[in-house]
């Protein structure tokens, strides 16, 4: 038991370290900041923000990742490995790839008690940063419809043939989205109650 919850720490922790480090920049540093470094940040935000594919009442928006995704075998094997795993998680965090973390977030969460833990307390602690709820539902409009385990491609467009699969997966983001929802609820109370 010990030895789990030390790895569980170890996973919150190199979840958490960076997160906070993005919050740590002291004013200094951000006044140096160059144009095209406020660019990629702008980018990198609107990326994180963005629905892979979202239908309006006339058109559908199929985004950058999403086409990236449908587009390139090699890129697609990164994002639906065969097994997901905390070690490759931890590795989109470094690298800043934090859309592509909070997928294989969605896939562990199913998989046991202790990854649904560790799960709802980094996308809380991500919630201190981001709209984790609306991140969390673009995520999944991102990647779920390309993941083998729901869809195959076939001319170029997936066919979707585990609906139950993709409902199930569903079902884990609307849980997770009630997580924050009810944390941030508590946090309101709290603050208001004082």
């Amino acid at each position: 038991m010990k030895e789990k919850n030390s790895k569980a720490n170890l996973i919150i922790i190199s979840i958490c370290v960076p997160m906070i480090l993005l919050g740590q920049i002291p004013d200094s540093l951000n006044s140096k900041i160059d144009q095209a470094q406020e660019i990629a940040i702008i980018n990198w935000m609107a990326n994180l923000n963005e629905k892979g594919l979202e239908m309006t009442d006339d058109s559908l928006f199929i985004g950058n990742e999403f086409h990236k995704v449908l587009n390139d075998a090699s890129y697609r094997d990164t994002i639906y490995p065969e097994t997901y795993s905390w070690e490759q998680a931890l590795g989109f965090i470094k690298t800043m790839e934090l859309k592509k973390a909070f997928w294989f977030f969605i896939n562990l969460y199913a998989e046991n008690d202790l990854n649904k833990e560790l799960v709802i307390k980094s996308v809380l602690t991500y919630d201190q940063l981001f709209k984790m709820d609306e991140i969390m539902v673009n995520t999944f409009y991102t990647y779920c419809f390309m993941d083998p385990e729901i869809s195959i491609i076939q001319d170029g467009k997936p066919e979707i043939v585990h609906p139950d699969i993709l409902e199930a997966k569903m079902r884990t983001v609307k849980e997770i989205v009630g997580y924050i929802i009810g944390y941030r609820q508590q946090q309101q109370t709290e603050v208001s109650g004082e």
